[in-house]
C-alpha cells in the first residue's frame, strides 16, 4: 500500500535527523516534525492519486493543479528543510517563514479548491475519521469564524512573550507553525470558495469584503512592528543572529514590513479572484436561463457583456 511506504519512508527521515542531523542535506528537515513531514507526503500523494481517478471533465486545470503542488511546496520548504534554522535566527526570515504558512501556501491551496481531487485519491477510512472534523468546519467555516480565528493564530505569536517562549520551546513552536498553516488554510478556503450562494454559505461580495477587510489588521500590526524604535523580539540577540550586520533594528523593519506589504497586496489579488468568480457564476447563470419568446433585454450586466 503506497500509504503503508509514505510512512515508512517519514519514519526513516525521522531517525536520520535523530541520528545523524549534521550529515543531513538542506533539503531534509532540520528540526523534523512528523505531522508536516508525512502530512505533505500524503497530501500531495493523495491529490495526484484523486486527479487521475476523477472523469477527465472533472479534473482540475493544470493551472490548479500547479497551485496546489506550490502550496504544499512551500509549507514543506519553509518547515522542513535547513531554512528553518535560518528563520530561527533571524527575525525577518521567521516572518517569510510564517508569510508562507499563513498566507501564500494556504492562499494558493485555496486557489486551486483541492477537495474533490483529495477525497477522490485518499483512502475511504480518512473520509471516516475526519467525520467529526468536518463538523467542527461547518462551523468555523462562516466567514466571521474564520477571520477571527486566522487573526488569533496569526497575531498571537507577535506577542514578544508569547514569540520568545514559542521560539525556546519546541512543542509550542510546532504548535505555532501547524496552527498558523491550519488557521491560513481555512480562512482562505473561506474567501476563496469559486461556488455561488448555494451551497456556500455566504454571497461573493461578502467573501470579497471578508478577505479585503482582513488586511487592516495586518497593516496595522506590521507597520507597528516595522516602524517602533524598541527591540521587541530579545530572542533573536539571545540564540545570535545568523547575519551580524544587519542590527535588530533593521532586523525588525523588515520583519514588519514582510508582515506589512505582501498581506495586503494578496488580498488584494483576493478580491479581484471572487469578482471574476461572480462574473464567471453570473455568466453561467444567464446561459442557463431560459430566455421567453420575444424577450428583450434592456440592460447589461455588470461585466458589461
Amino acid at each position: 500500500m503506497a500509504e503503508t511506504g509514505l510512512i515508512l519512508l517519514t519514519l526513516l527521515v525521522g531517525g536520520l535527523c535523530h541520528f545523524v542531523p549534521a550529515r543531513l542535506p538542506f533539503l531534509l528537515p532540520f528540526v523534523f516534525n512528523p505531522l508536516a513531514f508525512g502530512g505533505c507526503l500524503l497530501l500531495g500523494f493523495w491529490y495526484w492519486r484523486g486527479v487521475r481517478r476523477l472523469p477527465p471533465g472533472a479534473r482540475p486545470s493544470l493551472l490548479r493543479r500547479c497551485f496546489f503542488s506550490a502550496a504544499v511546496l512551500g509549507v514543506w520548504f519553509v518547515l522542513q528543510t535547513h531554512f528553518e534554522y535560518l528563520a530561527q535566527h533571524m527575525f525577518f526570515l521567521n516572518r517569510a517563514q510564517a508569510l508562507v504558512l499563513g498566507m501564500v501556501s494556504p492562499f494558493l491551496a485555496g486557489l486551486a479548491w483541492p477537495g474533490e481531487a483529495l477525497k477522490a485519491g485518499a483512502p475511504g477510512w480518512v473520509s471516516h475519521a475526519a467525520a467529526p472534523v468536518w463538523l467542527l468546519l461547518r462551523w468555523l467555516s462562516h466567514p466571521l469564524v474564520a477571520v477571527a480565528v486566522f487573526l488569533f493564530f496569526t497575531d498571537i505569536w507577535l506577542v514578544p512573550a508569547v514569540h520568545f517562549a514559542a521560539m525556546i520551546d519546541p512543542t509550542l513552536y510546532a504548535v505555532m507553525t501547524l496552527s498558523c498553516v491550519t488557521a491560513g488554510v481555512l480562512f482562505w478556503h473561506v474567501v476563496l470558495d469559486p461556488r455561488p450562494k448555494p451551497p456556500c454559505r455566504v454571497s461573493y461580495i461578502f467573501r470579497a469584503g471578508t478577505g479585503f477587510l482582513v488586511m487592516f489588521p495586518q497593516i496595522a500590526v506590521g507597520a507597528y512592528i516595522a516602524l517602533t524604535s524598541r527591540d521587541l523580539y530579545s530572542f533573536y540577540a539571545l540564540c545570535g543572529r545568523l547575519f551580524p550586520s544587519i542590527s535588530p533594528a533593521t532586523d525588525q523593519l523588515f520583519g514588519g514590513m514582510i508582515l506589512w506589504i505582501p498581506p495586503g497586496m494578496m488580498s488584494v489579488i483576493s478580491l479581484v479572484v471572487i469578482l471574476n468568480a461572480l462574473r464567471i457564476a453570473e455568466e453561467k447563470a444567464a446561459q442557463a436561463m431560459p430566455v421567453p419568446p420575444g424577450a428583450k433585454i434592456h440592460e447589461a450586466k455588470w461585466t458589461g457583456r
